[in-house]
């Protein structure tokens, strides 16, 4: 579903992504992790069309990517979920606004019964169908997000840190979520985390990203079993259970 061969994404003079090559089966949920500034939501930015500067071979399905122009097949077949669900929404506009947009932009009919199925499928109660952002709670507004994502029934989503931004106590809930959804709806995933507990409750497998290149392609159960074979790695994994310990 998701073919990348050799990207390579400059910021200006900084080279932030080098020779990333992945190829991602449909229906497959992979990571990409690393610490800040590993280049991992670039490479997410590259594949949502919004770098321009990048070189390399880039596939989502049937929908082949060019630097600085956007295939509009791509918004059909790919959708993002960002980080805070409180920046990505327009806070002047309802949970309806958002999810009408995309279906009057593509001429869809049906926008009711759609945005009030949708709103089922993501669990949020339609007595919110007509509130505010700043009417929602975090984990609320994130629903809302994923819902709008998913009004064009995409085949793929991109998810920048989901679930990072909400409170400990909501994450589980957006998690199984997002499972559940996967699997119902066949989704394939792209998801940038550096939560390595997320990344064994959703994944299938993941790639280590360290300064834009890849230090190692691993499945997930040599991450539950502490087997990941870069010394970056492993450090990674030392990092998240001494946090675990911390906390």
């Amino acid at each position: 579903m998701i073919r990348i061969e050799k990207l390579n994404v400059h910021y200006g003079a900084a080279h932030v992504v080098k020779d990333v090559s992945l190829d991602i089966a449909t229906g497959e949920s992979f990571a990409l992790v690393g610490e800040s500034g590993s280049g991992k939501s670039t490479v997410l930015k590259a594949l949502a069309g919004q770098v321009s500067d990048w070189s390399g071979s880039v596939e989502m399905g049937d929908v082949r990517l060019e630097p600085g122009r956007m295939n509009p097949a791509l918004v059909r077949k790919a959708q993002m979920v960002f980080q805070d669900p409180y920046g990505s929404l327009h806070p002047r506009r309802t949970v309806d606004d958002h999810l009408d947009e995309p279906l009057q932009i593509h001429g869809i009919g049906n926008r009711d019964a759609r945005i009030l199925a949708m709103l089922d499928a993501v669990g949020l109660a339609r007595k919110f169908r007509f509130r505010l952002p700043h009417q929602l709670s975090g984990g609320q507004r994130q629903r809302v997000a994923i819902a709008r994502a998913l009004m064009l029934e995409p085949e793929i989503l991109l998810l920048d840190e989901p679930t990072s931004a909400l409170d400990v106590s909501v994450q589980a809930e957006i998690l199984n979520l997002l499972k559940g959804l996967r699997a119902e709806r066949g989704l394939t995933f792209l998801l940038v985390t550096h939560d390595l507990p997320v990344v064994s409750f959703l994944c299938d497998r993941l790639a280590v990203l360290k300064s834009g290149q890849i230090q190692e392609i691993a499945g997930v159960d040599q991450l539950r079993h502490r087997d990941l074979k870069s010394g970056y790695g492993r450090e990674l994994i030392q990092a998240a259970e001494g946090m675990s310990e911390r906390a």
